[in-house]
Parts: structure tokens; sequence; C-alpha cells
């Protein structure tokens, strides 16, 4: 029995065929270039964001379009409806009234309010109603002026052209203004006809203005003249109740 040896020195034909190691190593290096070449993948797109500009735009937007509905909503105001006006005209004097007397007296016998001539005259020709407020305003050095107002309603215009006339007329009388009346007290004044006067007609009505101050100056014609400027002033102040 015979065994099967190897023979030395091998065949060529008894092993497999090999690379030489150079060829492996260029081969290991193409690969490897090939490899590290390679582009990389793209990067995914960012996603998209709105600007601070868009939003901006979109709200305004919104505002413009509720704004735009709610002014076409809005009740149309008729074309004739009139519009307030202030009652009251700016003068020279601030005038207010006294916690005293805030609101405007009345009386329908103006013969028991006056005296004199004036007395005399309403008794023949009676009145319709008096109204009387009271005022206080204040001078450039300080000093306080106390405005008596008095509106006389009378049945016609004509009725209230001779009644100031009368009052006009120096000793005739006069409407009692609210010092005299009693209705407030301003110590030591009793009355205001020594301060200064002022009249005015409005159609069946006459309104008739004393003003005085307790601090009287050394002139008594100064001091006259600057009452009659307040209760020139003060005339405005009848808008306010006239009528009423």
């Amino acid at each position: 029995m015979t065994q099967n040896l190897p023979r030395f020195p091998p065949r060529p034909t008894d092993t497999a065929p090999l690379y030489p190691a150079d060829e492996l190593m260029k081969l290991q290096s193409i690969m490897s270039n090939r490899q590290g070449h390679q582009p990389p993948p793209p990067p995914p797109a960012p996603p998209r964001k709105t600007t601070w500009v868009g939003k901006a735009l979109a709200l305004v937007g919104v505002a413009f379009v509720s704004g735009f509905v709610w002014w076409v909503l809005q009740p149309s105001a008729p074309v004739d409806q009139p519009v307030s006006q202030p009652q009251k005209t700016a003068g020279e004097y601030e005038f207010a009234t006294v916690p005293e007397l805030p609101d405007p007296v009345k009386d329908s016998d103006c013969a028991a309010q006056s005296t004199g001539q004036t007395q005399a005259f309403f008794k023949a020709t009676p009145c319709l109603q008096l109204t009387r407020a009271f005022y206080t305003a204040k001078l450039p050095d300080g000093r306080v002026v106390y405005s008596s107002v008095s509106v006389v309603k009378m049945r016609t215009a004509d009725e209230a052209r001779k009644l100031k006339e009368l009052t006009e007329t120096d000793g005739t009388g006069n409407v009692k203004d609210l010092v005299l009346a009693k209705a407030v007290s301003v110590p030591p004044l009793t009355t205001l006809a020594n301060g200064g006067y002022a009249s005015e007609q409005r159609d069946q009505e006459v309104v008739i203005v004393e003003s005085d101050s307790p601090a009287r100056g050394p002139d008594a014609l100064t001091h006259n003249k600057e009452m009659k400027k307040v209760s020139a002033d003060a005339i405005r102040l009848a808008s306010d109740f006239a009528g009423s």
C-alpha cells in the first residue's frame, strides 16, 4: 500500500495562483481613493418660516378689515340733527356761584321785590316773573366782587323798555339785589346798589345787574367804574337761567 506524500519542491500546478503584493496594494489604494472622493449627500432643505414682516402685514390686514366692517355697521346720524353748542360765552371775568345760594331764586311778585318808583311801576304794570342769581368774581388785584343778576320778564317788549329806562335813572329805585333781599349775607355790605349797575333788554326781558365789593378803594369814582365793568360782563350770565 502506498501513501500519497507531498513532493518537494511543489510544482506550479500543486498550489493556487497568487497576486503579487504590489498589485494588491495598488488595488487597495484605488478603492480607498474612490471612496474618499465620493460627494457627500446634499443637506436637507430648511423648513419654511414666516418672517416678522409677513406677520406684521397680516395683522395690518386683519385690523383694516375689522375697522371697515365696524364702520359699515354703525348707524348713520340724521343730516338735520343739531350739534350741541356750549351755552356760556367767554368774558373778562370768571364768575362762580356761592354755596349759600347755588341756584337761581324765582318770584312772581316784582312789586314786593323792588323799591321806590320801580315798585310803583310794578304795582301798575305787574311782571310775569323775576329770576335772580348770585355770583362772585375776582379783580386782578385779588379783591372779591359780588354780583346779583336779575331777569325781569314783562308781558310785552314795550313794558320791558319802560322798565329799563326807569331803572337806569338815578333815584328811581330798582329791583332788590339778593343782599338787600337778605337771601345771602355779605358783611359788611347790606346792599349792592352802592357799587356798579348795568342792564340790557332782551325782547320781553330786562337783565339788571348790580355788583360791589367789601374792599373798596380810596377813590369812589374808580371803585364805581370797576364795579360797573364787572356788572356789564355779568350780563351774559343771564343766558344760563333766563326764560326758565
